[in-house]
């Protein structure tokens, strides 16, 4: 089955939405870790800045997207697993039953809402 360049867009907006949420998360974490004082306000202003560009992809997926649900849904999942990937591999997190359970949550939200983004896209 082949992906229309419509839907193709639609995944690469919120694919590259995420990856940008990710990166200000972790800039953020980062930033909260080694910067003290004044120093740190302006690390989290450019934090907030950094979200920007994610905040604006998202706008546009929502607004070429095949239904709120299915756009807010697959953001938010792709969004948690991606800063749980993170977590782990960057930070040290622990990798526990929460993060396996928020894995699996986030797995069958995103195959419970295929069949009603395919559904809607095709009409």
């Amino acid at each position: 089955m082949a992906i229309s360049s419509a839907t193709a867009a639609w995944l690469g907006l919120l694919l590259s939405s995420a990856l940008c949420d990710v990166v200000a998360t972790a800039f953020l974490k980062v930033a909260s870790d080694r910067i003290h004082g004044a120093g740190f306000l302006w690390a989290a202003i450019l934090g907030v800045a950094i979200f920007g560009p994610s905040i604006i992809m998202f706008g546009y997926a929502m607004r070429i997207g095949p239904s709120y649900l299915a756009t807010a849904g697959i953001w938010a999942v792709g969004v948690y697993a991606l800063n749980a990937v993170v977590g782990v591999m960057v930070f040290g997190d622990p990798f526990g039953w929460r993060i396996v359970a928020g894995m699996a949550t986030a797995c069958a939200t995103v195959a419970l809402l295929t069949p009603t983004w395919r559904c809607v896209s095709s009409s």
